[in-house]
């Protein structure tokens, strides 16, 4: 029996990969934030495989970097303010019910940043750089809500740095790509039910306090971006871009409280401290778009993306001594995301932007859980630019993300018990962004 909850408690506390995947969905599909540029979230991210005016560029299409007749740098701040709240309850092995509250907002707003720069070498090659936050979430349940021994807490962050070439080939294509350097880093802690532990290991019922498990790792993975740009016109352009996977082993240290009466037999329920690791993949990600200039004062846009997210099917969390501490299945799915935008300049000043986007989540309602409540959600945004001066812009932009309301039936371990309930979420985002040429 101490086999079988060693192995149940482990795969819910261990689980990196739970924390990679874990309430991002508030922010983006899965936990990636498409949040880099300012500008872009004007249109709801619309175009920006192709628009190639500006050095976000960098990041969206390095091929478009030999669009851009000047060198240019650009710095962008969001801040993304989610909105999730559980409602259900929880029961216990034994049958009865779970004690505790209803949380409120469960996923913490946070500010992201990112820094654009392009430079041109001669007429047909270009370098660049970006630094983004491709992946990250903060989500706090506390230690007194209903499903605590799911999930408490959990923090994820994701830095890149990609830098990146542009060719010209002709007056129509270009091409473009490099490296991209990720560092990773997750925290994540829940609570542990020592009677319900007790239990099976003891076979006595006796009430106990919660015990706490929390773990953190990090990792530093490589991968890379190839990309095309194709300008029919001065006025029409489409761009395809491809962001490889990356891998990341996450070294981490796993830490736990018990109360006395399960200290002796931590070791042998495997809640002893000890270093774990486990081998997680982002997705790969193909992104088409297009845009075209209607008229001096008008342009529209779209872009289409698919994301490899059935890449996460299942975690393997390993021990120091070489040992499988746990298996667990995510069964994620791969996922589309299509926006249309559009841009009104009525003087050479400013440039209205706007955008509608359909986000669709790789967590199906069989597969949610505390720690992943996702589902679908749609963009609606807005957005200005300011010429300051010929070689200065500001961008201001919101947008508001409505999503479908999740339900949730999670059984985490036998431990745990089961969580039922449902999830309402939706998100607002404010990005300002600065754009120097020179």
């Amino acid at each position: 029996m101490m086999g079988t909850l060693r192995f149940a408690t482990c795969a819910s506390v261990l689980g990196l990969g739970v924390a990679l995947s874990a309430s991002g969905a508030a922010y983006a599909s899965g936990i990636a934030l498409r949040e880099q540029s300012a500008e872009g979230l004007g249109n709801a991210f619309a175009g920006e495989t192709a628009k190639a005016y500006d050095a976000s560029t960098a990041y969206y299409n390095p091929a478009g970097m030999s669009n851009l007749p000047d060198n240019e740098i650009s710095g962008d701040a969001t801040w993304i303010a989610p909105h999730v709240q559980y409602s259900g309850s929880n029961s216990n092995p034994l049958g009865g019910s779970v004690s505790g509250d209803q949380p409120g907002n469960v996923v913490k707003a946070a500010a992201i940043g990112s820094v654009f720069a392009v430079y041109r070498l001669n007429a047909d090659w270009n370098v660049g750089m970006s630094v983004t936050t491709p992946y990250g979430m903060r989500s706090e349940y506390g230690a007194g809500w209903v499903g605590r021994y799911q999930a408490m807490h959990s923090d994820v962050t994701d830095v890149e740095f990609s830098p990146v070439l542009s060719y010209k080939i002709d007056d129509h294509w270009s091409v473009g790509g490099g490296p991209r350097i990720d560092y990773f880093t997750a925290k994540l802690g829940q609570a542990i039910n020592s009677t319900a532990v007790a239990y099976g290991a003891l076979h006595t019922v006796m009430p106990l306090q919660d015990g706490t498990a929390n773990i953190s790792g990090d990792d530093t993975g490589l991968g890379y971006v190839v990309s095309a740009l194709y300008k029919y016109d001065d006025a029409t352009r489409a761009g395809i871009s491809y962001r490889s996977r990356v891998f990341h082993q996450l070294d981490g240290n796993a830490q736990y409280s018990l109360p006395g009466a399960l200290s002796p037999y931590a070791t042998a329920l495997g809640m002893n401290d000890q270093g774990a690791t486990a081998k997680i993949t982002t997705p790969d990600s193909l992104n088409i778009g297009l845009y075209h200039d209607i008229n001096s004062q008008w342009a529209v846009m779209s872009d289409l993306s698919w994301t490899h997210w059935s890449v996460l099917q299942n975690l393997n969390v390993v021990g120091d001594n070489g040992s499988s501490i746990s298996s667990t299945p995510e069964n994620w799915r791969d996922t589309y995301f299509i926006s249309l935008g559009a841009n009104y300049k009525p003087t050479d000043k400013w440039v209205i932007h706007t955008g509608v986007a359909y986000d669709q989540s790789p967590v199906t309602a069989a597969n949610r859980t505390a720690r992943i409540p996702d589902t679908n959600r749609y963009y609606t945004s807005l957005g200005v630019t300011y010429n300051v001066l010929s070689n200065v812009s500001l961008d201001l932009a919101y947008a508001h993300l409505f999503a479908d309301k999740g339900s949730i039936t999670e059984e985490a371990n036998s431990a745990a018990g089961v969580l039922t309930g449902s999830y309402n979420n939706s998100v607002d985002i404010v990005s300002t962004g600065i754009t120097l040429k020179f």
